[in-house]
C-alpha cells in the first residue's frame, strides 16, 4: 500500500527505475499477485471466524474478540505484502485509494493509474475465487457470505461511506506521509500494517472496516449481495482525492514560504 517507484517510493527496496518502466507488465503482475494474495488470506480467515463450525469461530464466541483478530491479520498480511517483493516492485498499494491518493498527490503519474486499479479489482476477484476452493463450500455460507464485509448492526449506506471516508484519509495521510520519508523506509510497512489495524479496530463495527475498494469487490461480486458496493467505494475514493489535494496545496504553502524567508 505504498507508492511504487514510479511515484518515489522509499518504503520499498530500491529497484531499476529504467527497468521497470520498460516493464509495465511487472507492475500488473505484481500489483494483481499482491490483491490476490490479500483476498485470499481474508477468505481463508473469514472461512474459521465467520462460519458457525470454524474453528476460529467456536473458540472465540465475542463480536469483538473476531474483529480483533480480523484487524490484527489483515494489518499483518498487508504490513507482509508491502515487504515482500511484490511490493519492491509495484509497492503493493491493493487499494484504488492508494493509488488514487498518490496520483492526486503528484506520487504516481496518471498512465499507471488504470494499470493499478484493473489489477487490483481483477485480483481481488481472483483471490476471492482461489478462497473458494480453498476453503470450499463454508466459504459461500450466509454467515461468511465470502468474506463480504457489512456492519455489526445494519446502518445507511450514507453513514458507511462517511465512515469509510474519514477512516480511509487517516490511512491515506499516513501513506502520503511516509512516502516522503525516506529515514522511516525500513519501518514503513509495519508502520502501515499497525494504523490498520488501529483504524479496523475503531470502525470495524460500525462500516465493516474495508477502507479498500478492492478488498469489497471481490466478495461483494462472487456472493451477489443485495449489500450496496457503493459506500466502499465512493466513501475512500472520495479521501483520496481530497487528501491527495491537501498535501499539494500543503507543499505549495510550504514552496512559497521558504521563497519569502
Amino acid at each position: 500500500m505504498t507508492t511504487s517507484e514510479f511515484g518515489t517510493d522509499r518504503s520499498a527496496a530500491p529497484a531499476p527505475r529504467t527497468a521497470l518502466l520498460r516493464r509495465p507488465s511487472a507492475l500488473w503482475i505484481s500489483e494483481f499477485a499482491a490483491t490476490a494474495l490479500l483476498l485470499l488470506a481474508m477468505a481463508v480467515l473469514f472461512g474459521q471466524l465467520s462460519h458457525p463450525e470454524g474453528w476460529l469461530r467456536l473458540r472465540i464466541p465475542s463480536a469483538a474478540g473476531r474483529l480483533l483478530v480480523d484487524a490484527v491479520v489483515s494489518g499483518g498480511v498487508v504490513a507482509l505484502l508491502i515487504a515482500s517483493p511484490l511490493g519492491r516492485v509495484s509497492g503493493a498499494h491493493m487499494n484504488p485509494a492508494v493509488t488514487v491518493v498518490l496520483w492526486v498527490a503528484r506520487l504516481l503519474p496518471g498512465r499507471h493509474v488504470p494499470l493499478y486499479v484493473t489489477a487490483q479489482l481483477v485480483g481481488s476477484v481472483a483471490g476471492t475465487v482461489l478462497g473458494r476452493l480453498a476453503v470450499g463450500a463454508p466459504l459461500s455460507h450466509p454467515d461468511v457470505d465470502y468474506a463480504l464485509l457489512s456492519p455489526a448492526i445494519p446502518a445507511p449506506a450514507t453513514f458507511i461511506a462517511i465512515g469509510e471516508g474519514i477512516a480511509t484519509a487517516i490511512l491515506l495521510v499516513s501513506v502520503v506521509r511516509l512516502a516522503h520519508r525516506s529515514d522511516l523506509a525500513r519501518s514503513a510497512p509495519v508502520l502501515v500494517g499497525a494504523i490498520l489495524f488501529a483504524l479496523i479496530m475503531y470502525v470495524g463495527g460500525s462500516t465493516g472496516g474495508s477502507l479498500n475498494p478492492a478488498r469489497q469487490f471481490g466478495p461483494w461480486l462472487l456472493s451477489g449481495a443485495d449489500t450496496g458496493l457503493w459506500p466502499y467505494v465512493t466513501g475512500p475514493l472520495a479521501a483520496a482525492v481530497v487528501v491527495g489535494v491537501g498535501s499539494v496545496l500543503l507543499r505549495s504553502l510550504a514552496r512559497r514560504r521558504r521563497h519569502a524567508r
